[in-house]
């Protein structure tokens, strides 16, 4: 897969991560979510093993990047602990692609 369909393949995994986080918590909605969770949960795998398989490390990176944004993106904005992981870990990947370029 080109590095365009494994973008839009971790972004749709990371949409159905978050309806199935949503979902979970909707009274009535609890057996949709999970079915939507472990669909985005399982799509993300693939496509990560899908991006390692390119052997491209600029691809895995960047794919891993583009899944973290999306996550930092639906996250629930009272739900500090996530929120400062996911802001932590892109912060790492920035600084580490401002290191790259010196």
């Amino acid at each position: 897969m080109d590095i365009t369909g494994l973008i839009l393949s971790i972004s749709d995994a990371a949409l159905a991560i978050d309806f199935g986080r949503k979902g979970y918590a909707t009274r009535g909605k609890a057996e949709e979510g999970r079915i939507s969770y472990e669909t985005g949960i399982s799509l993300a795998l693939s496509t990560f093993k899908d991006a390692q398989s390119t052997t491209d490390p600029h691809t895995i990176i960047f794919v891993e990047y583009t899944f973290l944004n999306q996550e930092l993106q639906f996250c629930a904005k009272d739900d500090a602990d996530s929120l400062s992981s996911l802001t932590q870990a892109i912060q790492s990947f920035d600084d580490a692609f401002l290191a790259r370029k010196r």
